[in-house]
């Protein structure tokens, strides 16, 4: 189904990369970059191909997208990634500009990197983010507080008797706020054990997570009552449990 598997790719042991691309050629200069000196396996398929079947099949730990040049394809891409998984996606793209970098964000992507990138830059970053997905299962303790409980296996939330499947970022998003027992969380101290130190100054990544989760947990999103802004310094979880989220 795929159109091949290589052994020893990577730097964070037991990673598992899906690359789906457009340009055969950039395709194979990231696999030759991610396969020194690591001790993983990368598979890549053409993004042409149906992909749903092909991620259910090898169930990656991070997948990279090497989308067409064009806006709307790249965010039909990301679309595409997000209906079939919500496993960890990489976009690597030539768009530069900022809106697109922020749709394909809020279409799905957990890290978007502009093209060209150096080698050992693109190397340095799928590390890290594999390292802190590797940290996923990881809750910092307790993972329940005011009636919400963290499942770490299921990558979800139990609150006033729902079940709510969250991203790996998600998750460890709202573990970060939970744990912290009703006290404010700093954007900085968020933003690192989220996301990494490297990303300190760049908040948009944490309010569009914030978003997303308020978008599955709050009654009203407009109005939120169970993540509140602490403006200036970071978020709070603290629980209404008389409010069901619907």
């Amino acid at each position: 189904m795929f159109e091949n598997s290589v052994r020893d790719i990577g730097r964070e042991p037991g990673t598992f990369l899906l690359l789906l691309y457009t340009d055969a050629g950039q395709a194979a200069t990231f696999v030759r970059w991610l396969s020194e000196g690591g001790s993983n396996e990368v598979v890549t398929c053409p993004l042409s191909r149906p992909i749903s079947s092909l991620i259910e099949e090898v169930q990656p730990d991070l997948i990279l997208l090497e989308p067409p040049s064009n806006k709307e394809q790249l965010l039909e891409a990301c679309d595409r990634v997000r209906q079939a998984t919500e496993r960890p996606l990489v976009v690597l793209s030539s768009l530069a500009e900022e809106l697109a970098v922020t749709q394909a964000l809020s279409a799905g992507a957990d890290e978007y990197l502009v093209l060209p990138i150096r080698e050992h830059e693109l190397v340095a970053r799928i590390g890290a983010l594999a390292r802190r997905m590797s940290r996923a299962g990881a809750v910092a303790a307790p993972a329940e507080f005011g009636g919400m409980t963290l499942s770490a296996d299921e990558q979800s939330a139990e609150f006033c008797g729902r079940t709510f499947l969250l991203s790996p970022i998600e998750f460890r998003l709202l573990a970060c706020l939970v744990s912290a027992q009703g006290k404010v969380v700093t954007h900085d101290y968020l933003m690192s054990h989220v996301w990494g130190a490297e990303y300190v100054n760049s908040r948009h990544y944490l309010h569009l997570y914030i978003r997303y989760l308020r978008e599955k947990l709050e009654t009203d999103r407009a109005n939120p009552r169970l993540i509140l802004s602490e403006w200036g310094i970071g978020y709070r979880f603290q629980p209404v449990l008389e409010t069901e989220p619907s």
